[in-house]
């Protein structure tokens, strides 16, 4: 669902893009020739990929806001991860989006020691930054540094720990790192492809100074700035758009052995509003749509039929929509309870949860709210994440004849007759269901799970409010009595960057944050649980941990799941070596393979695309 009156909103922002593409001819600031003659050689030590393609052109993107940030270490917010990650910056070791798993990126190999905890990481040799300066261990060690120093807002430091303490990093040479753990951790791969190493020979004078917060904002000229990532930032106008030119200096080669990326530029345009990145898409000035819509699938597909355009659909979500009850005891500083008390005992008994679950037709939802574009959930992992989603966990379908049964077995029964159930002492059975206004899809699921929850004499009143206010709610006075929001998936999708959300001491364990010790069997069974998923370097035993956190997550209904949208990307059919994948960045996951046909012919797709 869409405001009316957005026609004028696209005329006015197609207007401006034209404005726009005008002003930088008049002003001089077309984009000059790219010089492919390389001022230094391929490394040796060079990563081989098996793309091939043609050199040159410009890829058009969409996003949705400005980076906050050019400092990766500072970047917080998707508007600035989404261009600095992959794209700008490169990773220690890469993840394989497709495949959904760790391959070699600038760290080559690594061993490690029989006792688990000493790790060797060796360094590609010859690696230089953009701005042609070599790439050492010495870069390695200034990232870590800055990373443990906590002066530095960084949310990195929180990664890089294992009970709270630090990885020890050694150099041992130029291009071999030694790291000690100082307790067992088991996905210390999949934790280094989120590390990405940052300039020592720019950054360290600034990080002395104690100037480090500062460095490398948004209005720092982009001739200042390096990277070891495919694309270099050229040029940033706030509001409006942001170009990023080829590193001639990158590490990654093709099957011939030609330097990657094949791309001259990637050009992005600020686009807030989505009904202008479809119109700019369907008329061939973006070269994808991420995502697109429910609502606009249809005319991507119409578009598909004519030939430039291609429709991918990646399955469902790994992201969740999910409601929870408040099961937090207490009160707060002014001795109001954070929920009334006979409330919190109908949301800490299972069989309300269990209720509620049956009572929800998820599939109905999927129809009406999701336009038949995405799936029924139960579990909080998602069946896309292929290597940790558990298929055999509890649910409960729905089935408002067995939420009846459950809701009377508590005593909560219509005991006047007016269709809404009272406890024992006649209080009506109701809550206050709270999500984010912002998000239509969200309001929608809402306002639907209400009027099935009337169904079996539950009343709800839906409250949306503003995003900000809602997660002030949520986390840090905790009044509330019901949410309606979802959590999303880090990259890689693994358990340890979820362990914030199933640990009870965990500041995202949403139904009852941040406790000082479990304060239900269940959540002690989880913190068990998740400690072996974590610590443990064996897949299979960290596999089958977080197997059985699933099913405790059915059993119980904490969160109760209800449905994902699936996830579906427009592509020009241009653009060649695109393997869109369910994990972010969909489209962009690989940009240094990207190219654009010469002759605007179809380029071929890859095999399962």
């Amino acid at each position: 669902m869409r405001m009316q009156g957005r026609g004028g909103g696209r005329r006015a922002a197609l207007a401006a893009w034209a404005a726009l593409t005008l002003a930088l001819g008049a002003a001089g600031c077309a984009p000059a020739p790219v010089d492919r003659q390389a001022v230094y050689p391929l490394p040796a030590d060079a990563m081989r990929t098996a793309s091939t393609g043609e050199p040159g052109g410009t890829l058009f993107a969409a996003t949705r806001g400005d980076p906050k940030t050019f400092n990766h270490l500072l970047a917080n917010e998707a508007s600035t991860t989404d261009i600095l990650s992959g794209l700008v910056d490169a990773a220690l070791v890469d993840f394989d989006n497709a495949a959904q798993e760790i391959v070699p990126g600038l760290v080559k190999s690594w061993e490690v020691g029989p006792d688990g905890l000493v790790w060797t990481l060796r360094l590609r040799e010859g690696v230089r930054w953009s701005d042609g300066h070599p790439f050492s261990a010495d870069d390695v060690l200034f990232t870590t540094a800055v990373v443990y120093d906590t002066t530095v807002q960084t949310t990195w430091r929180s990664i890089l720990q294992v009970d709270g303490q630090p990885f020890r990093w050694e150099k041992v040479d130029s291009f071999t790192v030694r790291l000690t753990l100082p307790a067992k951790f088991g996905p210390l791969l999949e934790t280094l492809s989120s590390v990405y190493p940052v300039p020592r020979h720019k950054l360290e004078a600034a990080y002395r100074a104690g100037r480090y917060m500062e460095a490398w904002g948004i209005q720092t000229p982009p001739e200042s700035l390096c990277c070891l990532g495919p694309f270099r930032i050229r040029r940033y106008r706030p509001g409006e758009s942001l170009e990023l030119a080829r590193n001639g200096n990158y590490w990654k080669a093709d099957a011939a052995g030609r330097r990657l990326p094949y791309l001259d530029r990637v050009f992005f345009r600020v686009l807030s509003d989505a009904n202008t990145a479809l119109v700019l898409f369907l008329e061939g000035k973006l070269d994808f749509l991420d995502p697109v819509p429910p609502e606009d699938v249809a005319k991507v597909q119409d578009a598909e039929a004519k030939g430039r355009h291609r429709l991918v659909d990646l399955g469902a979500d790994i992201a969740t929509n999910c409601l929870w009850f408040n099961l937090k005891p207490g009160a707060d500083s002014t001795g109001t309870p954070y929920v009334a008390a006979h409330k919190r005992a109908w949301f800490e008994d299972p069989r309300f949860r269990r209720a509620v679950s049956h009572a929800l037709d998820r599939e109905s939802m999927v129809n009406s709210v999701l336009r038949r574009q995405g799936d029924v959930q139960y579990n909080p992992v998602s069946a896309t994440n292929r290597r940790w989603h558990n298929p055999d966990i509890p649910r409960y379908p729905y089935d408002p004849a067995r939420a009846a049964a459950l809701l009377d077995e508590m005593g909560l029964k219509d005991r006047d007759g007016d269709g809404v159930r009272e406890d024992a002492r006649g209080r009506a059975v109701e809550f206050v269901l709270v999500t984010n206004v912002a998000n239509s899809i969200r309001v929608a699921l809402a306002n639907v799970a209400r009027d099935m929850l009337k169904d079996v004499g539950i009343r709800v009143a839906v409250n949306p409010i503003e995003f900000n206010t809602l997660i002030t709610t949520m986390k840090q006075t905790h009044r509330f009595e019901a949410i309606l929001l979802g959590f999303t998936s880090g990259v890689p999708p693994e358990p340890s960057l979820s362990a914030n959300v199933y640990r009870s001491s965990g500041v995202m364990h949403v139904w009852d944050p941040e406790q000082s010790a479990p304060r239900r069997p269940w959540e002690a069974e989880i913190d068990r649980l998740m400690d072996l998923a974590v610590s443990e370097p064996d897949y299979a035993t960290r596999k089958a941990a977080f197997d059985r956190v699933q099913e405790i997550m059915g059993e119980q209904q904490p969160l109760v799941m209800l449905a994902r949208e699936r996830v579906q990307v427009g592509v020009r059919s241009d653009l060649g070596n695109v393997r869109p994948t369910i994990l972010r960045p969909h489209v962009l996951w690989n940009p240094a393979e990207l190219y654009k046909t010469k002759d605007g012919a179809a380029a071929p797709r890859p095999a399962g695309t």
